[in-house]
């Protein structure tokens, strides 16, 4: 099921930044990841940006199964060193 609007979720900052998460927290509940896959780059196109134009947000997915077998689709929206701003973590849906 994809979420109409894509949910923050809390990753630790101790995580590493460039993989997936080890746990995250969402509607206040902890989940321990058991498996990931990913990442999936979403990026804007950088050859048709115009000069001076601010570049889009990258998007990284990653399909996540926890401890107790429930699969999410997450992205980090940002990259770790990119900008001033860290990258923040979402919740774009969740597996049947």
């Amino acid at each position: 099921r994809l979420f109409r609007s894509p949910e923050p979720i809390e990753v630790p900052a101790t995580e590493m930044p460039e993989g997936p998460p080890m746990n995250f927290r969402w509607r206040r509940a902890l989940y321990r990841v058991a498996r990931a896959e990913g990442p999936e780059r979403i990026a804007a196109e950088w050859w048709r940006r115009l000069p001076g134009e601010e570049e889009a947000p990258t998007r990284d997915y990653f399909r996540i199964e926890d401890s107790d077998g429930r699969r999410y689709w997450l992205y980090r929206q940002g990259l770790y060193g990119a900008s001033d701003t860290p990258p923040r973590w979402f919740m774009h849906g969740v597996f049947a």
